[in-house]
């Protein structure tokens, strides 16, 4: 089975999801005035209480990604930490997505994300997949 848009994750790496692939909502980008007062959270660093906060996504910083595997029809499930990190400095704010903390654009606009699933089995002996994929879809940043 595969599926397309992934939807919004909980966790790091699943607010980064998040950005991959959020669906376009009207509106238009915040302005610089917009985001004077709004508070840049690092990623490992507590967030405000009011939920209103920049998650930043730093170059390289390690995230931490929890794969699990479970279910009634398994009689084991398994489950692993993943560590990732992202090719650029990534700042997410509610569906919006920027590379530099200045210019906003759509999650939907600036990534996209995938996730595959395939059962085990293919070809009689190949092992199962589970496939999350995020790609820009803009050099903005770079």
């Amino acid at each position: 089975m595969k599926c397309g848009n992934a939807s919004r994750l909980s966790g790091a790496l699943l607010c980064l999801a998040a950005a991959a692939t959020l669906t376009a909502c009207a509106g238009f980008p915040p302005t610089a005035a917009d985001m004077a007062n709004v508070p840049v959270v690092r990623f490992g660093q507590p967030a405000p209480a009011d939920k209103n906060f920049v998650m930043f996504y730093p170059e390289g910083a390690p995230l931490p990604v929890k794969a699990t595997v479970k279910g009634t029809l398994l009689k084991r499930s398994d489950e692993k930490m993943l560590e990732v990190s992202t090719a650029r400095d990534i700042y997410i704010y509610r569906e919006w997505v920027s590379f530099d903390g200045k210019e906003w654009l759509r999650g939907d606009q600036a990534n996209s994300g995938r996730i595959e699933v395939l059962l085990p089995g293919g070809n009689g002996t190949d092992p199962g997949v589970l496939s999350v994929t995020f790609d820009a879809k803009t050099d903005a940043g770079k």
